[in-house]
């Protein structure tokens, strides 16, 4: 076994759900299991400013997995699915068959949140492209959620924000959502009832071609959304 050094100073942390680290970790098992629960942890949190998700094929030639799962019976390669699987019949992974006649499509998103929501919203467009990895800095649909704009701008999300946020992505055209985050920011307002009452007030006063704060009058986002 090699020894670690220990965590340096610049350290940086990703977070992972206190219920992992407490009865989950108690009730599982498998290391395969963990140990893919905790790369998929990760490695979303890595790209969550492009996607919320990862592909069981990235899984497969994963050099972390592949090296932590080499002396598991069968190897790597069938210790991956199985941690997977094992994870996905527990609830703290969820998966979504892209291509039912290629297994290796399988899209993998932590069962949180942003992970329901985003899986929701992968339900509803087209199949992804015959391609598994997306190059990065491109999402699936163009852009980052409304909780990749919060996490990085305002800080952690919490379930009931959740629900808020989600209700303001349906509710307003995705241009507002981006400008009244900037808005905010620039003024360091960074609280999310300020970015509301900017929406709220951008819904009922009116923008003009997408300027904030210029010439008040009626302005339905529906229109806004015809327009552009």
């Amino acid at each position: 076994m090699a020894q670690s050094q220990g965590f340096i100073r610049e350290e940086r942390y990703a977070p992972v759900p206190l219920s992992l680290l407490g009865p989950l970790l108690q009730d599982i098992q498998s290391i395969n299991e963990l140990k893919c629960t905790l790369r998929v942890l990760g490695l979303v949190h890595q790209r969550r400013s492009q996607r919320l998700w990862v592909t069981l094929a990235e899984l497969l030639t994963d050099p972390v997995l592949l090296n932590g799962l080499a002396g598991e019976s069968g190897g790597a390669q069938q210790a991956i699915p199985q941690g997977i699987t094992k994870a996905v019949e527990r609830g703290t992974l969820l998966q979504l068959q892209q291509h039912p006649a290629d297994p290796s499509y399988t899209l993998l998103l932590v069962n949180d949140e942003p992970g329901r929501h985003a899986i929701i919203q992968l339900r509803t467009v087209a199949a992804i492209p015959h391609i598994e990895v997306l190059p990065e800095g491109i999402s699936l649909q163009g852009r980052p959620s409304i909780f990749t704009l919060y996490e990085e701008n305002l800080g952690s999300l919490t379930p009931l924000l959740a629900e808020e946020l989600t209700e303001a992505e349906q509710s307003y055209p995705w241009p507002w959502i981006q400008e009244a985050f900037k808005e905010a920011v620039s003024l360091n307002r960074r609280s999310w009832r300020y970015i509301a009452r900017i929406l709220e007030r951008w819904n009922t006063e009116g923008r003009n071609h997408g300027e904030p704060g210029r010439h008040p009058k009626k302005s339905d986002p529906k229109e806004y959304l015809r327009r552009y």
